[in-house]
C-alpha cells in the first residue's frame, strides 16, 4: 500500500525525533571528566569496576576497556609524606583516553603528619584528572590509637573536601572498618573489602558503596591479579562524580 506523507507531516516527526535522548555507548561508560548521565549497575553483572596500584605494572588499557564490565577504576596515587607511584599518571592517562571513569586513592600511614600525606597526595592527583572522588585508603593503626586514628582521618578526609570540593570516599577492609572507624565515618561514601560471596555489614546501620569482593581477578590487559569491586545495588556512579567547575 503506498502512504502519501504530507511536507507539515515530516517537519512534526523531524521535530520529536530531536527531542528523543541519544543513546551512545558514552552514557554508560563515561567520556573523560564530561561524561553523561551513568546508567545504574546491572545486578547480573560479574563485576563494575577494579582498583590498580603499581603492583599491576605496565597495563594495557585498550584491552582493558574491551571488558564492558569495567566501568570504572580506582587507581593508587600516593601513601604517606613521600611515596608517589611511578604507574599513576601513565595509567590515569590510559584509562581516561579509553572511557573509563578514574578515580584516585592515598594509603594513610601513621608514620608522618596528614599535612604532608594531603599535600604529596594533592600535588599527584591533580583535581582536573579526577572523574571520580578521591579515596583514603586505611588499614592499619601503627603507632596510633584508635582515637588518633579517627582524628587523623577526619582531618584528611577534611582537607580532601576542602582542596577537591568533595567529601572522599574511605577504603577499609570490613574488619578493620567495623573495629576502629565505625560509626565515625558511616555517613562517608565506603569502599569495604571482604572477599566472600557473602556482602559486608557495615556496623552502626552503615551501608557500604562499593563492595571490593576478590582480590584475585583476572583482567585482559593487566598481567597480574586485581580487586574486582561491585557497585551496591541500584547504585548509580554518579553519586561519586566529581563536579568540574569551569576553570578548574
Amino acid at each position: 500500500m503506498k502512504i502519501r506523507t504530507s511536507y507539515g507531516f515530516l517537519l512534526v516527526l523531524a521535530l520529536l525525533t530531536s527531542m528523543l535522548p541519544s543513546c551512545t555507548s558514552n552514557s554508560a561508560r563515561g567520556e573523560g571528566s564530561k561524561h553523561a548521565h551513568i546508567a545504574p549497575r546491572d545486578s547480573t553483572a560479574p563485576y563494575d569496576g577494579i582498583d590498580i596500584s603499581s603492583h599491576q605494572g605496565d597495563i594495557d588499557w585498550a584491552k582493558v576497556a574491551s571488558d564492558a564490565n569495567i566501568r570504572f577504576v580506582y587507581i593508587k596515587a600516593t601513601e604517606g609524606a613521600t611515596y608517589q607511584s611511578s604507574h599513576y599518571r601513565r595509567n590515569v592517562e590510559g584509562a581516561r583516553r579509553h572511557g573509563i571513569l578514574v578515580g584516585s586513592y592515598h594509603y594513610v600511614t601513621s608514620t608522618s603528619a596528614i599535612a604532608d600525606q594531603a599535600h604529596n597526595f594533592f600535588m599527584q592527583a591533580t583535581r582536573h584528572t579526577q572523574d571520580l572522588i578521591p579515596m583514603l585508603d586505611v588499614e592499619e593503626r601503627g603507632s596510633w590509637s584508635r582515637m588518633q586514628l579517627i582524628d587523623s582521618v577526619s582531618k584528611f578526609a577534611d582537607m580532601v573536601e576542602k582542596h577537591y570540593g568533595r567529601k572522599p570516599m574511605i577504603y577499609s577492609t570490613i574488619g578493620f572498618y567495623n573495629k576502629n572507624l565505625a560509626p565515625h565515618f558511616n555517613k562517608y561514601p565506603l569502599y569495604i573489602g571482604r572477599y566472600s560471596s557473602a556482602e559486608p555489614v557495615v556496623n552502626w546501620q552503615g551501608r557500604y558503596t562499593v563492595w571490593q569482593f576478590t582480590e584475585n581477578g583476572i583482567i585482559p590487559g593487566i598481567d597480574a591479579y586485581v580487586d574486582l569491586c561491585h557497585y551496591h545495588d541500584g547504585g548509580w556512579l554518579d553519586e561519586i562524580a566529581m563536579v568540574h567547575e569551569k576553570g578548574r
